[in-house]
């Protein structure tokens, strides 16, 4: 019978030439984990070798399945939807290949794989394939072999690999036979080359390749296609490399209630030299927090006939319900599906966001903003990628960035689709979107109105319900201005602050006051014994006087108003103080003292003449007159500053007026007869008529509202409006020094982060030469014992390195269910020798070991680290001969935290969590203090309970601990 054949380059037609890019190929392996029902797939690229070894810890592959499934070209494997039987404790996935043919999208990644694959219970099986092979023309699809072994140990030995090999090599020599032109034979030298270049011993030749446990999958990729350092490095430091713009946000985990929490992915970049990188970092990435700090926030769901309902936020307004029709025009087919988005306005002036929030959000934007889409939990490639406008956002904008306002570099959020709600959206074979249909062209319609419908609603100017977002624009732009007054008058009153406090050290470092002092007093001196008239002697000592309270004017200062000094400035001003009050004291006091003697003594020798009292008049009223003067000057300026108010007062308020009238005529009044319309147009004239009345008035208070402030300021009991600037400007000053504070502790947290990871890349490469070392204990019983000795020291090693595991989950910043019984074991190991040396037993009852909280890991546990590590101290030092004890327990909500120790006294029991107080020799007084901000963060509190006999501690969400 005459049939189809099919050539070896089929394969390569259907992966490598069919698939859209490399990390499009990486995906598709990622994709195959999460049907495996694995919790983590790792990519680990090291370039200085040309490998990439892809790792997952799913159900793993036997035999039969390898042969029946994974080298079956379109299997129907996963067409059913539930090939693979859920793990104990695991939720069903939904499988997403169905095709059969995303494996062969390993060829675009590199020449040829080596795979290793366990199933448990099973032996361990080892697969061998060199994609080069199915490029070479002439050669039929099963004329290529496969090399495929069952593996005697779960850890593949170089014997393994030759026989492997073994199939591969003796193709090439039968294809050498077939043409003797050079072309063809430098081909298969080629081939041959690539299949001897892959080490015998890969555990050894690659750091961190790990021999499978009980079940997984890893694919050695090696050598990697020349294209995968272009895509996977960023093309300059604000843009995101290709490979980082399609593999984050794989899952919907960022979202709230993801689909697939229990799995990840991640690409580890390693460039050589310890030098190593996650090319997924999920602090690059947007969480769903985000989507609340963001200025405006829309979500909700489209129903099978293409109605939106949902709501949005516009700045902090409040969220309102949203509804929006589906076009006349369409009758939809793509099935329902969820819509959340986030904006962020293009100016750190018109954000909520504090500047340094803006930043950061700004360059994850930038780099990754975008509308992704995902299908079951798992991102469909290309969408979201900011170089596939798959909405024409950009497109519109470009005709109008006011009219249309969305851009893809302002905003980032998720369309969520089902396979069951939205059989209609199916991927193309090469992973490239959907394919093209009614279905798809619905999505994108519904999806196109919706924006467009939003930016004339809501963002347009003359909108109908434009008012929230140009009166939070403005509100924060006129906050940004004062901000930036206030921070420019606080930095131009500390310069003038500084330059006085700076030409006081001057003066006392360059300045013999006592020497001036006594001069001052000589020359007085002189001059009184050659005086012979009363009223010039006088005067001579005033002028004595006043030189002297000279010499120390430069060390007074002008005292901070409207702003706050420095910690720094702080030091220099009570440094300066005391040396004030030292010259006084020392030199100005008794020069003082010395002239007013002198007075005494030429007023008892002198006597006043007719022209001393002459002058003496003439001297009074010289000084009367100059200081009504200078108050008269003060209080015209008074007036003029207050006819200057007053005038701006009646000119605001005029001018408010004269806009509403302006804007009242422009108002159409109802004028529609009786009928189709009265209603609407009556109601419409209401809206219209309130919305003005409702603008003025607000803009009419305002200005009510600061005179209002004004003339507050001249009530005794009321604080002047420098002073406020001047308290809020302190707390300003003392968070950034406390931020400058605490960037040791960052940078030291940084240095850990480092470390740990370098450990664990070290410890990667023990464990597996541990492994290899069991496996050949195993057939050599006189290596048992020594395996075994190694392998407990190793453990124990280890362990230290897991311990840090919860603290490390901070950076993904993702809520999950926090076990008490969990932060009972970590304390208990992570301080399990410190108790056994000091005999201190730790006990945490049932009710807490049941407690579950739904918060970051990040949160809590540094918490119960810091308390355990305080009571480990005191309880030491008491020195008891009791044993000690730490007990954690629960009282409703509330957990209750308390040990043996000697107690927290009542004259420091209100500092504890006092930021950089301490009682401890060498502590650093941060532990309680950022305990408790964090906690505080997270709408829980930590407070002391009865603290007479050992320490106890309250926590429990804010205001409800007992």
């Amino acid at each position: 019978m005459t049939g189809f054949r099919a050539r070896a380059r089929a394969v390569d037609m259907l992966g490598r030439q069919q698939i859209a890019n490399l990390p499009t190929a990486l995906s598709e392996l990622f994709k195959n984990a999460h049907d495996a029902y694995a919790t983590y797939a790792i990519a680990d690229y090291h370039r200085n070798l040309y490998t990439l070894a892809v790792s997952d810890d799913g159900v793993g592959m036997d035999l039969e399945t390898f042969q029946q499934s994974w080298l079956t070209i379109a299997t129907e494997s996963k067409l059913d939807r539930s090939p693979v039987a859920e793990p104990l404790g695991m939720q069903p996935r939904v499988q997403l290949g169905e095709k059969g043919i995303g494996r062969f999208a390993i060829g675009a990644l590199g020449r040829q794989v080596l795979v290793l694959s366990k199933r448990n219970g099973c032996p361990a099986v080892a697969a061998f394939v060199n994609w080069q092979m199915f490029e070479l023309p002439g050669i039929d699809l099963d004329e290529v072999p496969v090399g495929l072994i069952e593996l005697d140990a779960d850890v593949l030995a170089a014997d393994d690999l030759r026989r492997l090999k073994v199939p591969l090599r003796e193709a090439v020599e039968r294809f050498r036979q077939r043409d003797g032109s050079p072309t063809w034979q430098q081909r298969l030298d080629a081939v041959r080359a690539t299949i001897d270049a892959l080490p015998e011993d890969p555990y050894r030749a690659i750091p961190g390749l790990q021999a499978l446990e009980k079940a997984g999958t890893t694919f050695l990729i090696s050598p990697v296609s020349e294209d995968l350092p272009a895509d996977i490095e960023p093309q300059g430091s604000d843009k995101a490399s290709l490979f980082d713009r399609t593999l984050h946000g794989f899952t919907d985990v960022w979202l709230r209630e993801a689909t697939t929490p229990e799995f990840s992915v991640d690409v580890m970049d390693h460039r050589g030299g310890g030098d190593s990188e996650s090319r997924l970092d999920p602090n690059e990435f947007f969480g769903a927090d985000e989507f609340d700090q963001a200025d405006h926030h829309i979500r909700g769901e489209f129903d099978e006939r293409g109605n939106f309902s949902g709501t949005i936020r516009i700045f902090d307004e409040g969220a309102t319900g949203l509804e929006v029709s589906c076009p006349d025009s369409l009758m939809p087919r793509c099935g329902p599906f969820t819509f959340e988005v986030g904006v962020v306005q293009g100016m750190a002036s018109e954000s909520m966001l504090d500047p340094e929030a803006f930043r950061v959000m700004n360059t994850k934007l930038r780099k990754l903003g975008g509308l992704y889409v995902y299908k079951d939990g798992i991102r469909v490639q290309p969408y979201g990628r900011p170089d596939v406008d798959y909405l024409e956002i950009e497109e519109r904008r470009t005709l109008g960035a006011g009219y249309y306002f969305f851009s893809y570099r302002r905003m980032f959020g998720a369309i969520r689709l089902t396979s069951g709600r939205n059989p209609g959206l199916q991927e193309k074979a090469g992973r490239e979107g959907f394919t093209g249909g009614r279905a798809y062209s619905d999505f994108r319609s519904l999806l196109m109105n919706l924006l467009v419908e939003l930016a004339a609603r809501y963002f347009r100017t003359n909108a109908p319900e434009v008012r929230a977002y140009e009166q939070g624009r403005e509100r924060l732009v006129r906050q940004d201005q004062l901000r930036k007054e206030r921070d420019k008058r606080a930095a131009a009153g500390r310069r003038r602050l500084s330059g006085q406090l700076v030409a006081a050290e001057r003066l006392l470092n360059a300045t013999d006051i006592g020497q001036k002092a006594s001069s001052i007093v000589d020359e007085l001196r002189a001059d009184l014994d050659s005086a012979d008239r009363l009223q010039p002697a006088t005067r001579r000592v005033g002028e004595a006087k006043h030189a002297l309270r000279r010499l120390i004017e430069p060390l007074t200062f002008d005292e901070p108003e409207g702003f706050a000094p420095t910690e720094s400035m702080r030091r220099d001003m009570a440094h300066v103080e005391r040396a004030l009050s030292d010259v006084e004291q020392s030199h100005i006091q008794p020069a003082l003292k010395a002239v007013d003697e002198l007075a005494a003594d030429v007023e008892a020798r002198l006597v006043a003449a007719e022209s001393d009292e002459r002058e003496r008049r003439a001297f009074v009223r010289e000084r009367i007159d100059s200081a009504r003067s200078r108050v008269r000057d003060a209080e015209h300026e008074g007036t003029q500053a207050l006819s200057a108010m007053s005038a701006s007062v009646r000119s605001a308020l005029q001018g408010l007026r004269g806009d509403f009238d302006e804007r009242l005529r422009a108002v159409a009044e109802p004028s529609a007869a009786g009928g189709q319309g009265w209603i609407e147009e009556q109601a419409e004239f209401e809206r219209a008529l309130d919305s003005l009345a409702a603008d003025s008035r607000r803009a009419l208070m305002r200005v009510a509202n600061l005179v209002r402030s004004s003339s507050a300021v001249f009530d005794a009991n009321t604080p002047t409006p420098t002073e406020l600037a001047a308290a809020a400007d302190a707390e300003i000053v003392e968070l950034r020094e406390q931020a400058d504070a605490q960037l040791e502790f960052v940078q030291l947290g940084m240095a850990l982060a480092v470390v740990d990871h370098e450990f664990r890349q070290t410890v990667s490469n023990i464990r597996s030469d541990v492994r290899r070392v069991g496996s050949w204990a195993k057939k050599n019983p006189p290596l048992v014992s020594v395996y075994e000795s190694l392998r407990r020291d190793f453990d124990h090693l280890d362990s230290y390195l897991t311990l840090l595991t919860p603290m490390q989950r901070r950076i993904r910043r993702t809520k999950t269910t926090i076990k008490g019984s969990d932060i009972a074991r970590f304390l208990g190991e992570l301080f399990y020798e410190r108790m056994r040396s000091a005999n201190v037993t730790l006990e945490a009852s049932r009710e807490f070991r049941a407690l579950k909280i739904e918060g970051y890991t990040s949160t809590f546990y540094p918490v119960f680290v810091n308390l355990a590590d305080n009571s480990l101290y005191w309880i030491g030092r008491s020195k008891a001969e009791k044993a000690g004890i730490i007990e954690i327990g629960c009282r409703g909500e509330t957990i209750l935290y308390r040990d043996s120790g000697p107690g927290i006294a009542d004259d420091v029991a209100d500092r504890v969590f006092d930021f950089g107080f301490t009682t401890r020799p060498g502590g650093s007084g941060l532990g309680l203090a950022i305990a408790s901000q964090v906690l505080e963060r997270a709408g829980w509190s930590i407070g002391l309970g009865d603290c007479s006999d050992g320490a106890e501690f309250l926590i429990g969400p804010s205001g409800r601990q007992r």
